[in-house]
Protein backbone atom coordinates (compact mmCIF):
# COMPACT_ATOMS: atom_id res chain seq x y z
CA UNK A 1 0.00 0.00 0.00
CA UNK A 2 1.56 3.63 -0.64
CA UNK A 3 2.01 5.22 2.62
CA UNK A 4 -0.30 7.65 3.80
CA UNK A 5 2.34 10.24 4.87
CA UNK A 6 3.09 10.85 1.61
CA UNK A 7 0.79 13.25 -0.06
CA UNK A 8 -0.02 12.32 -3.53
CA UNK A 9 -1.74 15.32 -4.91
CA UNK A 10 0.85 17.79 -3.79
CA UNK A 11 3.68 15.44 -5.69
CA UNK A 12 1.43 15.51 -8.98
CA UNK A 13 0.91 19.31 -8.72
CA UNK A 14 4.87 20.08 -8.06
CA UNK A 15 5.33 17.66 -11.48
CA UNK A 16 2.76 18.81 -13.28
CA UNK A 17 4.70 22.44 -11.84
CA UNK A 18 8.25 21.74 -13.44
CA UNK A 19 7.12 21.03 -16.50
CA UNK A 20 5.43 24.52 -16.88
CA UNK A 21 8.98 26.54 -17.30
CA UNK A 22 12.62 26.26 -17.02
CA UNK A 23 14.65 23.47 -17.19
CA UNK A 24 15.12 20.11 -14.69
CA UNK A 25 17.17 17.35 -13.84
CA UNK A 26 15.02 14.46 -13.51
CA UNK A 27 17.73 11.69 -12.27
CA UNK A 28 16.32 8.09 -13.01
CA UNK A 29 17.04 5.11 -10.17
CA UNK A 30 17.10 2.00 -9.44
CA UNK A 31 16.76 1.71 -5.25
CA UNK A 32 15.20 3.34 -2.24
CA UNK A 33 19.23 5.04 -0.98
CA UNK A 34 19.82 6.19 -3.78
CA UNK A 35 16.46 7.93 -4.33
CA UNK A 36 16.77 9.19 -0.87
CA UNK A 37 20.42 10.56 -1.49
CA UNK A 38 19.30 11.96 -4.11
CA UNK A 39 16.83 14.20 -2.92
CA UNK A 40 18.82 15.08 0.10
CA UNK A 41 21.29 16.45 -2.96
CA UNK A 42 18.58 18.98 -4.27
CA UNK A 43 17.17 16.96 -6.82
CA UNK A 44 13.57 18.53 -7.90
CA UNK A 45 11.98 15.00 -9.35
CA UNK A 46 13.15 11.49 -9.82
CA UNK A 47 11.90 8.86 -12.39
CA UNK A 48 12.05 4.85 -12.20
CA UNK A 49 13.89 3.08 -14.83
CA UNK A 50 12.35 -0.29 -16.35
CA UNK A 51 16.10 -1.56 -17.11
CA UNK A 52 17.89 -1.05 -13.83
CA UNK A 53 15.27 -1.93 -12.30
CA UNK A 54 14.81 -5.04 -14.13
CA UNK A 55 18.71 -5.81 -13.32
CA UNK A 56 18.26 -5.59 -9.70
CA UNK A 57 15.60 -8.29 -9.88
CA UNK A 58 17.67 -10.39 -12.31
CA UNK A 59 14.98 -10.24 -15.02
CA UNK A 60 15.10 -8.52 -18.68
CA UNK A 61 13.87 -5.43 -19.97
CA UNK A 62 10.87 -4.46 -22.36
CA UNK A 63 10.28 -8.15 -23.09
CA UNK A 64 7.74 -8.87 -20.17
CA UNK A 65 9.81 -10.09 -17.40
CA UNK A 66 8.57 -7.30 -14.83
CA UNK A 67 5.34 -7.39 -14.06
CA UNK A 68 3.25 -4.12 -13.60
CA UNK A 69 2.32 -4.78 -10.35
CA UNK A 70 6.16 -5.72 -9.35
CA UNK A 71 7.01 -2.14 -11.12
CA UNK A 72 3.67 -0.40 -9.04
CA UNK A 73 5.23 -1.47 -5.60
CA UNK A 74 9.29 -0.61 -6.50
CA UNK A 75 7.41 2.70 -7.43
CA UNK A 76 5.93 3.35 -4.05
CA UNK A 77 9.10 2.63 -2.30
CA UNK A 78 11.09 5.14 -4.30
CA UNK A 79 8.35 7.80 -3.64
CA UNK A 80 8.25 7.19 0.23
CA UNK A 81 11.96 7.12 0.34
CA UNK A 82 12.33 10.63 -1.78
CA UNK A 83 8.90 12.09 -1.08
CA UNK A 84 9.67 13.81 -4.55
CA UNK A 85 7.90 13.36 -7.55
CA UNK A 86 8.29 10.42 -9.43
CA UNK A 87 8.08 9.64 -13.12
CA UNK A 88 7.52 5.87 -14.20
CA UNK A 89 9.43 4.73 -16.83
CA UNK A 90 5.73 2.34 -17.96
CA UNK A 91 7.34 0.57 -20.64
CA UNK A 92 4.39 -0.11 -22.72
CA UNK A 93 2.11 0.58 -20.33
CA UNK A 94 2.24 -3.50 -19.81
CA UNK A 95 -0.85 -4.29 -22.22
CA UNK A 96 -1.28 -4.09 -26.35
CA UNK A 97 -4.58 -2.20 -26.78
CA UNK A 98 -5.53 1.13 -25.28
CA UNK A 99 -7.59 0.02 -22.57
CA UNK A 100 -4.57 -1.45 -20.76
CA UNK A 101 -3.38 2.36 -21.02
CA UNK A 102 -5.98 3.21 -18.00
CA UNK A 103 -5.52 0.38 -15.96
CA UNK A 104 -1.99 1.09 -16.18
CA UNK A 105 -2.55 5.03 -15.23
CA UNK A 106 -4.65 4.11 -12.29
CA UNK A 107 -2.06 1.50 -10.87
CA UNK A 108 0.85 4.18 -11.00
CA UNK A 109 -1.43 7.36 -10.26
CA UNK A 110 -2.30 4.98 -6.95
CA UNK A 111 1.96 4.66 -5.64
CA UNK A 112 2.16 8.83 -5.66
CA UNK A 113 3.71 8.79 -9.06
CA UNK A 114 3.33 12.12 -10.52
CA UNK A 115 3.32 10.52 -14.09
CA UNK A 116 4.31 7.90 -16.50
CA UNK A 117 5.84 7.45 -19.82
CA UNK A 118 4.87 5.20 -22.46
CA UNK A 119 6.60 3.73 -25.61
CA UNK A 120 5.61 2.37 -28.86
CA UNK A 121 7.80 -0.38 -28.86
CA UNK A 122 5.43 -3.43 -28.02
CA UNK A 123 8.05 -5.48 -25.84
CA UNK A 124 7.36 -8.60 -28.18
CA UNK A 125 9.56 -9.24 -31.25
CA UNK A 126 6.76 -10.73 -33.01
CA UNK A 127 4.86 -7.30 -32.59
CA UNK A 128 7.63 -5.02 -32.77
CA UNK A 129 6.56 -1.28 -32.73
CA UNK A 130 3.25 -0.40 -32.83
CA UNK A 131 1.81 1.64 -35.88
CA UNK A 132 1.32 4.90 -35.73
CA UNK A 133 -2.71 4.79 -35.53
CA UNK A 134 -2.54 2.49 -32.48
CA UNK A 135 0.31 4.42 -30.59
CA UNK A 136 -1.63 7.28 -30.73
CA UNK A 137 -4.82 6.15 -29.66
CA UNK A 138 -2.64 4.36 -26.48
CA UNK A 139 -1.47 7.97 -25.95
CA UNK A 140 -4.82 9.40 -25.98
CA UNK A 141 -6.54 6.42 -23.76
CA UNK A 142 -3.65 7.22 -20.73
CA UNK A 143 -4.15 10.82 -21.18
CA UNK A 144 -7.82 10.82 -20.82
CA UNK A 145 -7.26 8.05 -17.78
CA UNK A 146 -4.87 10.97 -16.25
CA UNK A 147 -7.73 13.67 -16.55
CA UNK A 148 -10.16 11.72 -15.01
CA UNK A 149 -7.73 11.62 -11.75
CA UNK A 150 -8.76 13.90 -8.68
CA UNK A 151 -4.76 15.36 -9.13
CA UNK A 152 -2.95 16.27 -12.37
CA UNK A 153 -0.32 13.14 -13.87
CA UNK A 154 1.82 13.83 -16.25
CA UNK A 155 1.45 11.82 -19.54
CA UNK A 156 4.71 11.32 -21.80
CA UNK A 157 4.48 9.92 -25.18
CA UNK A 158 7.50 8.23 -25.89
CA UNK A 159 9.02 6.77 -29.59
CA UNK A 160 11.86 4.43 -29.23
CA UNK A 161 12.21 4.42 -33.22
CA UNK A 162 15.65 6.16 -33.17
CA UNK A 163 16.85 3.82 -31.56
CA UNK A 164 16.71 1.58 -34.66
CA UNK A 165 16.85 2.06 -38.68
CA UNK A 166 13.26 0.81 -39.12
CA UNK A 167 9.89 2.80 -39.22
CA UNK A 168 10.89 5.65 -41.23
CA UNK A 169 13.23 7.36 -39.07
CA UNK A 170 13.39 10.84 -38.30
CA UNK A 171 10.33 11.65 -39.93
CA UNK A 172 8.16 9.09 -38.56
CA UNK A 173 9.14 10.24 -34.93
CA UNK A 174 8.51 13.74 -36.01
CA UNK A 175 5.07 12.56 -37.07
CA UNK A 176 4.32 10.80 -34.24
CA UNK A 177 5.83 13.52 -31.21
CA UNK A 178 3.55 15.56 -33.08
CA UNK A 179 0.49 13.42 -33.50
CA UNK A 180 1.07 12.71 -29.42
CA UNK A 181 1.02 16.20 -28.88
CA UNK A 182 -2.26 16.82 -30.66
CA UNK A 183 -3.89 14.09 -28.61
CA UNK A 184 -2.96 16.43 -25.06
CA UNK A 185 0.30 13.97 -24.02
CA UNK A 186 2.35 16.51 -21.36
CA UNK A 187 5.00 15.72 -22.46
CA UNK A 188 7.30 14.08 -25.47
CA UNK A 189 10.20 12.17 -25.69
CA UNK A 190 12.44 10.29 -28.68
CA UNK A 191 15.57 9.24 -26.54
CA UNK A 192 18.90 8.93 -28.52
CA UNK A 193 19.50 11.87 -30.26
CA UNK A 194 21.93 14.79 -29.47
CA UNK A 195 21.52 16.99 -32.62
CA UNK A 196 20.81 20.64 -31.59
CA UNK A 197 18.88 21.67 -33.97
CA UNK A 198 16.68 18.43 -33.63
CA UNK A 199 16.19 18.92 -30.16
CA UNK A 200 15.64 22.94 -31.15
CA UNK A 201 12.70 22.17 -33.24
CA UNK A 202 11.00 19.52 -31.36
CA UNK A 203 10.95 21.98 -28.24
CA UNK A 204 9.39 24.58 -30.59
CA UNK A 205 7.11 22.63 -32.96
CA UNK A 206 4.67 20.75 -30.32
CA UNK A 207 3.75 23.19 -27.56
CA UNK A 208 4.43 20.78 -24.96
CA UNK A 209 7.59 20.19 -22.81
CA UNK A 210 10.37 17.91 -24.43
CA UNK A 211 12.45 15.13 -22.53
CA UNK A 212 15.75 14.75 -23.50
CA UNK A 213 17.98 11.59 -22.34
CA UNK A 214 21.59 12.75 -21.30
CA UNK A 215 23.39 9.47 -20.60
CA UNK A 216 26.05 9.77 -17.44
CA UNK A 217 28.39 8.39 -20.28
CA UNK A 218 28.12 7.87 -24.00
CA UNK A 219 26.94 4.45 -24.60
CA UNK A 220 28.13 2.33 -27.91
CA UNK A 221 25.00 2.73 -29.17
CA UNK A 222 25.04 6.62 -29.55
CA UNK A 223 25.08 8.17 -33.09
CA UNK A 224 28.68 8.61 -34.07
CA UNK A 225 28.36 11.97 -35.59
CA UNK A 226 26.86 13.37 -32.39
CA UNK A 227 27.62 14.18 -28.63
CA UNK A 228 26.01 14.36 -25.50
CA UNK A 229 24.30 17.55 -24.53
CA UNK A 230 24.66 19.28 -21.60
CA UNK A 231 22.39 20.30 -19.12
CA UNK A 232 23.39 24.29 -19.39
CA UNK A 233 22.88 23.81 -23.75
CA UNK A 234 19.84 22.18 -22.76
CA UNK A 235 18.28 24.97 -20.71
CA UNK A 236 19.11 27.75 -23.46
CA UNK A 237 17.12 25.52 -25.78
CA UNK A 238 14.40 25.18 -23.73
CA UNK A 239 14.05 21.47 -22.94
CA UNK A 240 11.83 20.83 -19.92
CA UNK A 241 13.11 17.61 -18.56
CA UNK A 242 16.05 16.13 -18.62
CA UNK A 243 16.81 12.42 -17.85
CA UNK A 244 19.64 9.56 -17.74
CA UNK A 245 17.90 6.33 -18.32
CA UNK A 246 19.63 3.52 -16.48
CA UNK A 247 23.43 5.21 -16.88
CA UNK A 248 23.58 5.91 -13.21
CA UNK A 249 23.04 2.30 -12.33
CA UNK A 250 25.46 1.14 -14.86
CA UNK A 251 27.63 3.63 -13.35
CA UNK A 252 27.66 2.42 -10.07
CA UNK A 253 27.67 -1.43 -10.87
CA UNK A 254 30.78 -0.29 -12.69
CA UNK A 255 32.59 1.73 -10.10
CA UNK A 256 31.48 -1.75 -7.77
CA UNK A 257 33.25 -3.59 -10.10
CA UNK A 258 36.47 -1.60 -10.17
CA UNK A 259 36.68 -1.26 -6.50
CA UNK A 260 36.07 -4.64 -5.92
CA UNK A 261 38.77 -5.80 -8.45
CA UNK A 262 41.25 -3.47 -7.03
CA UNK A 263 40.55 -4.86 -3.38
CA UNK A 264 40.95 -8.81 -4.74
CA UNK A 265 44.26 -7.57 -7.06
CA UNK A 266 45.91 -6.69 -3.64
CA UNK A 267 45.20 -3.00 -3.19
CA UNK A 268 44.57 -1.69 0.09
CA UNK A 269 40.95 -0.78 0.89
CA UNK A 270 40.66 2.72 1.15
CA UNK A 271 39.79 4.59 4.54
CA UNK A 272 36.71 7.05 3.30
CA UNK A 273 33.26 5.03 3.23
Amino acid sequence: MADPDIDHAALGRRFAELHESGTFLMPNVADAGTAAALARAGVSAIATTSSAHAQTIGRHDAAGDVTMEEHALHTEILVKAANLPCNVDAENGYGHEPEAMVAAVQRFAATGAGGMGIEDWSGDPAIGFYDRGLAVARIEAAVEAANALDRPFVITGRTDLLLTEEGGGLTEVRARLEAFATVGAHCLYAPYTGDVDVVRSWVNDYGVALNVLVPLSRPKWWPKDQGLLTVPELTELGVRRISIGGSLYTQQVKHAVNLITAVLSGATPGSGD
